[in-house]
């Protein structure tokens, strides 16, 4: 079986707490904070949402109870969820499923853009991109589908920046899609980028595993199915770079193992493969699987390719890790 990831934060992602029941001027409310300022608020039954509602509204309020009616904004995000094993619910088979409320106080006039209908072309969505106006994209995404297929097709070219950066804006699209329950698009869209990598149809989707990557690491619960698929395109040459940094990226927030068998042996012949960056990220992917295989000097001085902050920048392996 899969392991259980910990709920995150539906507006920052980091994992959260279970959240307690406190005694507070309103009275007994379950709830947490996050680190991002994000409160969290409990409804365990089901059927009393409306009280949980204004009870993350009157404390999200910065002015206080007495003044949340002035003027305050707030973004609101919920998910289905069970209190007893503090876990995110996905098929509603429980008579304890529950909800949980994520809310932020926002300041005056972002509320309505957060509501607006936001009608972009490509070139628009480009300009987005380019600025790395992820929070727009994620609206953005809500609304108009074409961008799935935006950012499929601008992230081809390895040595653009913008190829990266469309990599990157598939995980905030994903994480908007999924903090909205609506997952059925970016279903659709691993299963484009699933086909792309076959023979049959007709393009070659050289980075696809990456942004499958960047899907799944957005909820890795909600597509536990695709991760040994993703895997095994790595018999397939000319994905296995894709592959190798998909898996590192997901690396960071589940234990690999409990998805795909990796063999030790297989790992070893790729430290030895013809090409360095793929020595150079086997290398990391053995770091992050804490896997018991002694690197070679001369592995760790090879030269990679890293993304980051809207850059490329080439380092050291022994140093790239960190940013991957």
């Amino acid at each position: 079986m899969p392991k259980r990831e910990l709920p995150t934060c539906l507006f920052c992602g980091r994992a959260i707490n279970p959240p307690q029941e406190t005694f507070t001027e309103i009275g007994d409310v379950i709830y947490g904070k996050c680190a991002c300022g994000a409160i969290y608020v409990c409804e365990p039954t089901g059927h009393n949402q409306g009280d949980a509602l204004v009870d993350a509204m009157l404390l999200a309020s910065p002015e206080g109870i007495d003044n949340v009616e002035l003027g305050v904004n707030f973004e609101l995000r919920e998910r289905d969820y069970d209190l007893r094993t503090h876990q995110y619910v996905y098929m509603k088979t429980s008579r304890f499923n529950g909800r949980l409320f994520f809310i932020k106080a926002l300041t005056g006039g972002l509320k309505s853009a957060v509501h607006e209908k936001i009608n972009i072309n490509k070139k628009d969505f480009i300009s987005l991109l380019e600025n790395l106006d992820f929070e727009t994209i994620e609206k953005a995404s809500l609304q108009n589908k074409n961008i799935f297929g935006w950012l499929i097709s601008l992230s081809y070219d390895k040595d653009n920046p913008l190829s990266w950066k469309a990599i990157e804006a598939m995980g905030h699209v994903a994480k908007a899609h999924v903090s909205a329950q609506d997952i059925e698009p970016l279903r659709n869209t691993i299963r484009k980028l699933l086909w792309s990598m076959t023979d049959e149809s007709g393009g070659i989707g050289w980075r696809a595993a990456e942004l499958i990557g960047e899907i799944i690491y957005a909820e890795p619960s909600l597509f536990s199915d695709i991760i040994p698929i993703l895997w095994s395109q790595r018999e397939e040459g000319s994905f296995l770079e894709s592959v190798l940094r998909s898996m590192i990226k997901l690396s960071n927030k589940i234990n690999l193992s409990d998805y795909i068998k990796i063999n030790k042996e297989e790992l070893e012949n790729l430290l030895i493969h013809e090409n360095d960056e793929i020595k150079a990220l086997t290398a990391i992917l053995i770091s992050k699987i804490k896997g018991h295989i002694p690197i070679p000097e001369d592995i760790k001085n090879i030269i990679l390719s890293v993304y980051t902050r809207g850059n490329i920048i080439k380092l050291k392996t022994s140093k790239a890790e960190k940013f991957l």
